[in-house]
């Protein structure tokens, strides 16, 4: 996929009215935009019909958005289909470029409507060019919901889809087939005069034997081009005797594409021979572009010769070169090619698939390799920094991902697991769920025939992994207690504790505290029993995180600090950082503030040294979060602002709900009441469409108490109860216990105080329950306010006098002379 129309470049003839109603339905002023099928037999020329009306529509200013070309690959033989789950993070990458994107597939459609809905607000039209799609299934849930995009869309078959224009399109008029016919020769062989010379026979060429389809007059021209010595006459004998192998299966037009095809490849067996063996290995790589590297290997010639061969065939029209460098083949081309795999002057296709496997595998283990050095401190031959790496996987991905399945099929399951594992931390970077589920799931295939213990082990790990990441928790936990179990029977002390490690996160995502602080104990005891100091730090820091859900925060702090010494000491400047972050959350829930506000600043600062966005967005939205409890709103603004435009940069639509949240919460603080409600509504809908119900929760508290600011009373106590029922049903009793008391809160000022002091005092059962001395001292403040403007001064003293115990024992002096204020009015 590109972001411009790649083939743009080819010679279009004979299609200016066809040109012309495309750009007509396409246009900004067309009132029925519905996607748009050109639909016509393979070789006919939609592709490049297609990216032409593109090109000249994006040239005249009609999509600021962009213009997107993807190719689906729907009538490729290998099966290798592109369905929309592979696509969306591609899109999302090039519609609002990032390195992140949201975890799951169902995430990553809504991110992608979001955006196209988003860049329609500001009239940022996007052109979708959808090519070679073969079913509706393929393109129903990437075509834009919003009508000012467009959608092209290129099938030889009538794809069902509602309010599409369908654009049928034929073979080329008789004279139009012969000039592009003489075009292709002129362009390639200036002066030539065989069309002029010979002008029955070239018709006859274009018209009769190439059945006036564009890509056989393109594949026939650039034979004539490449033999000036060639008559147009001798040139329509050969087609006429020899005849493509396979050809009688196809279609009468695509048979004829099928004997021009394999007529040039006779022909260069003659001429280049050396490309000619190359054209049918080309065909064994599994994706549909590759690199010349890759064609290097198939050769089993250094990349110098065979860019040479690459070449030829471009020159034949076999191949086209794409705008960023690589090369790929027209289906049809590669279809026939292939039936000359087992051709005596082809080298043999099982070796020339193992070089190329085993390319690339060596590459994608030396951009791991990168991948996994943060810090940046190390070079590989393959690949100098850490961005090269990157762009190399990012464009060979979906290469890589069928080349673990293509050694799957081949039952090289050693390599299988090999590829699989190098490819795991990319695929987890880049936040490709669907591919890193597939991976996995050949890794185990292969791994169960190996029937190797260990081997077993690491793919069920990784499994987990992928599981996790696609939210599949159950399953995830069961891959990873069988991993555990395996490395624990083979006494893999190592692997067993990587295996506690990945199930404790998954337990404390489900929500299964007490198991998931096991699970890192389990996992701290194994990393210091084998002297592992890095491992030792990552148990450390997952295990506090794992105890400030429960509230045992001192532990926790004491955990996040040992993390952060190992590794300052291991020179791990990411991992710090994370430890960092940690240890500020800890600190605040404890209320020391100043200590969390020099955490969460050195926490960011490492993070914008290494150039990690997505965690130092995390940096600044906890830093925000702090300075609002030391009452320092216009930096926790800042703060937050900071976080929101990460997040937007990196189309993370998760950690933009949680940031539009916290910025909500500190414009309120700050009267700005009218942008505090802007922002948690935004937060709400953000965190809806995901089906995010506890950052839901969140939203509907927070926008509960920005109503009240404003006197909005009846929607606010709407809103906090909505908050405290998403609560109870998540069973998260501390935040419950927030949203009894903002809606105590909202239930005092419309004078219900029956109601309200019920409110309050479940919020004070909860505080109890949890231990939670501040929060309690809060409680009973809001208890003794409703109960003395009800009428009952004596309960409100005691309610007092208790949260004044309470804010001490918290050391909150601030909240405890708000409540000798009203006190002292009392009495």
């Amino acid at each position: 996929m590109t972001g411009s129309a790649e083939h743009a470049g080819e010679l279009l003839v004979g299609r200016d009215d066809q040109l012309e109603r495309l750009l007509n339905l396409l246009a900004p002023t067309e009132r029925n935009p519905g996607p748009v099928v050109v639909a016509g037999m393979g070789g006919i020329g939609k592709t490049t019909l297609s990216s032409h009306t593109a090109s000249v529509a994006a040239d005249r200013g009609w999509f600021p958005g962009g213009v997107l070309f993807v190719d689906l690959r729907g009538y490729d033989l290998d099966n290798h289909q592109v369905q929309p789950e592979r696509v969306f993070a591609s899109m999302l990458r090039i519609l609002a470029p990032d390195d992140q994107v949201p975890a799951t597939v169902d995430e990553q459609a809504a991110a992608y409507h979001q955006v196209l809905s988003r860049l329609a607000t500001q009239r940022r039209r996007v052109l979708l060019v959808l090519d070679n799609a073969a079913t509706s299934t393929q393109i129903a849930d990437l075509v834009p919901r919003a009508g000012l995009h467009r959608t092209l869309i290129t099938s030889r078959d009538t794809l069902s889809l509602p309010g599409a224009h369908q654009f049928n399109l034929d073979v080329m008029h008789a004279h139009d087939a012969l000039q592009l016919l003489s075009a292709i020769l002129t362009r390639r062989r200036p002066g030539d005069r065989r069309t002029a010379s010979e002008p029955d026979a070239a018709k006859r060429l274009a018209v009769t034997t190439c059945g006036a389809l564009p890509l056989a007059v393109e594949i026939t021209a650039s034979v004539l081009a490449d033999e000036p010595d060639l008559s147009i006459t001798d040139l329509i004998a050969e087609l006429e005797t020899v005849g493509g192998t396979g050809v009688h299966r196809l279609p009468a037009g695509e048979r004829t594409v099928g004997a021009v095809i394999d007529q040039s490849w006779h022909r260069l067996r003659t001429r280049h021979p050396d490309a000619a063996r190359l054209l049918p290995l080309l065909t064994l790589n599994p994706g549909s572009d590759f690199h010349t590297d890759a064609a290097a290997a198939l050769a089993g010639h250094p990349p110098a010769a065979t860019v040479s061969w690459l070449r030829t065939l471009r020159h034949a029209s076999l191949l086209r070169r794409t705008e960023s460098g690589r090369w790929t083949m027209h289906d049809l081309i590669r279809n026939h090619a292939r039936d000359h795999l087992h051709h005596s002057d082809t080298p043999d296709p099982n070796t020339a698939t193992q070089r190329l496997l085993d390319h690339y595998e060596q590459t994608t283990k030396a951009a791991d390799r990168h991948l996994r050095d943060l810090a940046g401190d190390l070079e590989f031959e393959r690949f100098t920094r850490r961005e090269d790496a990157l762009a190399w996987l990012d464009a060979e991905r979906a290469n890589l991902v069928a080349a673990v399945g293509l050694a799957l099929t081949g039952r090289q399951h050693d390599l299988t697991t090999r590829l699989a594992a190098a490819l795991d931390e990319y695929l987890h970077w880049r936040h490709h769920v669907s591919d890193r589920l597939t991976v996995s799931e050949y890794s185990l295939i292969a791994a169960q025939h190996l029937n190797i213990p260990r081997t077993l082990a690491a793919s069920l790990n990784y499994s987990g992994l992928a599981l996790r990441g696609a939210r599949w928790f159950g399953e995830a936990i069961t891959a990873l207690q069988k991993a555990r179990d395996l490395y624990g029977e083979l006494g893999d002390r190592h692997g067993e504790g990587r295996a506690w490690n990945n199930l404790g996160n998954v337990l404390r995502q489900v929500r299964r505290f007490d198991e998931a602080i096991t699970a890192h104990q389990n996992h701290l005891k194994i990393c210091r029993e084998l002297n592992d100091h890095h491992a030792e730090g990552v148990a450390c820091n997952n295990l506090g995180s794992a105890l400030q859900e429960v509230r045992r925060f001192d532990e926790a702090i004491t955990a996040h600090q040992k993390a952060r010494d190992l590794f300052q000491k291991l020179g791990d400047r990411h991992a710090e950082g994370r430890a960092w972050n940690n240890l500020g959350n800890a600190l605040q829930e404890v209320r020391r503030f100043d200590e969390a506000i020099t955490a969460h600043q050195k926490a960011r600062d490492l993070f914008q040294k290494l150039g990690d966005r997505h965690a130092e967005g995390r940096a600044w939205n906890n830093l925000g979060n702090a300075l609002q409890e030391v009452r320092r709103f216009d930096e926790a603004i800042t703060a937050h602002q900071n976080h929101l435009k990460i997040c937007r940069e990196l189309n993370d639509h998760h950690a933009e709900g949680v940031a539009r949240n916290n910025l909500g919460n500190a414009l309120r603080q700050v009267r700005r009441f009218d942008d505090a409600i802007t922002a948690c509504q935004k937060a709400r809908d953000l965190f809806q469409e995901l089906g995010d119900r506890r950052g839901e929760g969140g939203s509907w508290n927070n926008l509960g108490s920005a109503l009240q600011e404003v006197r909005r009373f009846d929607e606010a106590i709407t809103a906090h109860q909505k908050a405290r029922d998403l609560y109870r049903e998540l069973g998260d009793r501390h935040a419950e216990g927030r949203a009894w008391n903002n809606l105590g809160n909202a239930l005092r000022q419309v004078r219900r105080f029956n109601e309200a002091i019920t409110a309050h005092q479940n919020h004070l059962k909860i505080c109890r329950e949890l231990n939670d001395h501040h929060a309690e001292g809060v409680a009973w403040n809001n208890l003794g306010l409703a109960q003395r403007d009800s009428g009952r001064p004596e309960e409100a003293k005691a309610a007092g006098t208790e949260a004044i115990s309470a804010f001490r024992m918290a050391g909150d002096a601030h909240n405890e002379n708000a409540v000798n204020g009203w006190l002292n009015e009392l009495s």
